[in-house]
């Protein structure tokens, strides 16, 4: 089976129509987000419809979480906490309520596969996996053989052994990863809607069950559509100028 699992969408329509394009003309009918599709960007209500038509398995993300008052807005910068105000407009009364019961964690075990926004040490903290460290943490959490994460905006890959902790670089350099036997896998699936690793274009990640085969996905979108989006909405401006460099 082809899975595609995507990262933070935030609100950005056209990254994730082409993402969704791609991955069905591909053959994927398994579609996994592991959380804040909405914030940040112009289109909140479509992205959360695009998804739900898929029948998405889907984790809550921070800013999805804030936007239902689950979290603080004042755990926000002021240009996240802006369009997290404006969203909270926008949205309406059926679309609050389904991001409100999102889970933390969603586990498929039928395929070994856990999806969490930040990671499985303590989700509902929405803490950041940037290091041998905090991937140990959320390794030894793991009951899975492999576990999808977002948040960073930023695509890696993690293997553990039950004694060595590697970050494998190659994933993100070739864009492919075969899983080994008797290793459990974290990936970062980078993000839909908003790259930040100095690549613009979209990302996703594809996972053949058969082939037991990673591969990171970039796509060229209409940037500029969605920064006249953002612009016409009254979005901090800052929101449209990253997009054009992946930061």
């Amino acid at each position: 089976m082809l899975i595609a699992i995507l990262g933070d969408v935030h609100s950005n329509r056209e990254a994730l129509d082409v993402v969704l394009t791609d991955a069905l003309s591909g053959g994927v009918r398994c579609f996994l987000q592991v959380g804040d599709i909405v914030g940040y960007g112009p289109d909140p209500g479509y992205c959360i419809e695009r998804l739900r038509e898929l029948d998405s398995r889907i984790c809550i993300g921070n800013h999805d979480a804030a936007v239902v008052g689950q979290l603080p807005l004042e755990l926000f910068n002021p240009f996240a906490r802006q369009a997290l105000e404006w969203t909270r407009s926008e949205l309406n009364t059926a679309e609050k309520a389904y991001l409100g019961d999102l889970p933390l964690v969603q586990e498929l075990p039928e395929h070994g596969i856990s999806i969490v926004h930040g990671s499985l040490y303590q989700p509902s903290n929405f803490d950041y996996v940037r290091s041998l460290t905090s991937a140990r943490l959320s390794l030894l959490e793991q009951a899975s053989d492999l576990c999808f994460v977002g948040h960073t905006h930023q695509p890696c890959l993690f293997t553990y052994d039950g004694e060595a902790l590697d970050y494998v670089p190659e994933f993100e350099r070739n864009c492919n990863h075969i899983l080994l036997s008797g290793q459990k896998v974290l990936v970062n699936v980078g993000s839909v809607g908003q790259p930040r690793d100095e690549n613009p274009r979209t990302a996703y990640v594809l996972f053949d069950s058969q082939r037991r085969s990673l591969d990171l996905i970039r796509l060229e979108y209409d940037i500029h559509r969605v920064q006249a989006k953002i612009r016409e909405k009254g979005l901090p401006e800052v929101l449209a100028e990253r997009l054009s460099f992946g930061l």
